[in-house]
């Protein structure tokens, strides 16, 4: 019995070994999307990054990435509480080292100050979508980023967001929680849908989870993408829902 119980003992310690394993793990997903408005030849690539948590992001990893991407997205949760502030900004001086930035915010970044956070993004031109779009040039391909607020921690306003966007836009919806996917459908045709905040469920067994593991699904030129995210919330361990983020190419034929 003693024999029983120390195998048993050892593999559960193996277990959340391997679990805190996954939890720190870096996997880049790479995702393809067809844009029939976009120049035949032409190729827009985003990284998108969302749920980030207490996690500090690597310079070997992101020097792996540099020339490889044209603009960032935070999809929310770049920061939770009892996060230093100095470890969020070390973040995103990482992130913009691969071009400009833009964020939306998640349930729990306003748990670190909002204003001590905005003042991170400002301070690094990190530009905060807030039920707003901005329009601008990536690689010689006009983009329209359309951003919502947290529903959690605010107040998320889908028309005010979308005010601006004309008809032959190409729009990337961006919000931390996936359920305002069909709010964004109601008001405009976007192109890409990103959103992360369910983990994946993060602890899954089998098919077994809190949620249903990320997602890229594409259908009549159009994706959704739902992220696992980057880091973890509550402890610091994953199974059968890998940590990951990714780089999306848009393009036209």
């Amino acid at each position: 019995m003693v024999y029983f119980l120390l195998l048993v003992a050892g593999l559960a310690v193996c277990l959340l070994l391997y679990m805190l394993y996954l939890a720190f793990q870096v996997n880049v997903k790479t995702h393809k999307l067809h844009v029939k408005e976009m120049r035949p030849g032409s190729q827009v690539h985003l990284f998108f990054i969302s749920d980030i948590h207490r996690r500090k992001i690597d310079s070997k990893f992101i020097d792996s990435l540099m020339g490889k991407v044209d603009i960032v997205i935070i999809g929310g949760d770049l920061t939770e509480k009892g996060v230093p502030l100095q470890r969020t900004e070390h973040n995103i001086e990482q992130l913009k080292k691969m071009g400009d930035v833009f964020y939306v915010f998640g349930n729990n970044d306003r748990e670190v100050g909002e204003q001590n956070l905005i003042r991170i993004l400002e301070k690094n031109d990190v530009l905060l979508l807030v039920n707003r779009s901005v329009e601008l040039t990536v690689a010689g391909t006009p983009i329209r980023l359309v951003g919502v607020n947290d529903g959690f921690s605010g107040k998320v306003n889908i028309y005010e967001a979308f005010q601006d966007v004309r008809e032959e836009d190409i729009v990337i919806f961006i919000t931390h929680a996936p359920a305002y996917f069909n709010n964004a459908k109601k008001v405009s045709k976007p192109h890409l849908f990103l959103a992360g905040h369910l983990h994946g469920g993060q602890i899954r067994f089998g098919p077994f989870g809190i949620y249903e593991n990320g997602t890229f699904k594409e259908k009549d030129f159009s994706a959704e993408l739902i992220s696992n995210g980057f880091g973890t919330t509550g402890v610091p361990l994953r199974l059968g829902a890998k940590s990951e983020c990714h780089v999306i190419t848009m393009y036209g034929e």
